[in-house]
């Protein structure tokens, strides 16, 4: 189990990393340019990955669900990109940061039960209660 932490950790410092360099290079280029760049660069070392390995770019047999749940994955990974991109280039990068992890695991819990029918219990809601009040405070501080 220590192995999550540390894997939620690494990606806890990488996170803040990628945003101000993300910020950095749209200073320079638009969130499209930035956007195809980086995919490039991500499908170049994933299929050298996979080619070293000798296993298949894209695997044999897939289903049909499958085949729909990638479709889906792609355009929502496109919008995520250029919004992602968009508002760290024209908003203050940690109020981005602070702001979007509090409000993922509110639509989290939303869509995971009206959506995926997943259990919801009181702590939950608590729990999120609280980071909303936290996502005020911070808010208002961070926005200057």
């Amino acid at each position: 189990m220590y192995m999550y932490y540390i894997i939620i950790s690494i990606m806890a410092i990488m996170s803040p990393i990628n945003a101000y360099n993300r910020k950095e290079i749209l200073n320079g280029i638009d969130v499209e340019n930035e956007v195809v760049i980086v995919s490039v660069g991500i499908l170049i070392i994933y299929m050298s990955i996979l080619l070293m390995r000798g296993k298949n770019i894209i695997p044999v047999g897939m289903s049909l669900e499958t085949i729909k749940y990638l479709i889906i994955n792609i355009l929502l990974g496109c919008v995520g990109l250029y919004l992602g991109g968009y508002m760290i280039k024209r908003y203050d990068v940690m109020r981005f940061k602070a702001m979007r992890q509090p409000i993922y695991l509110l639509f989290l819990v939303i869509i995971g039960c009206l959506v995926y029918k997943r259990k919801c219990n009181s702590g939950v809601i608590v729990g999120i209660g609280l980071l909303i009040c936290g996502c005020v405070l911070v808010d208002r501080n961070l926005r200057g």
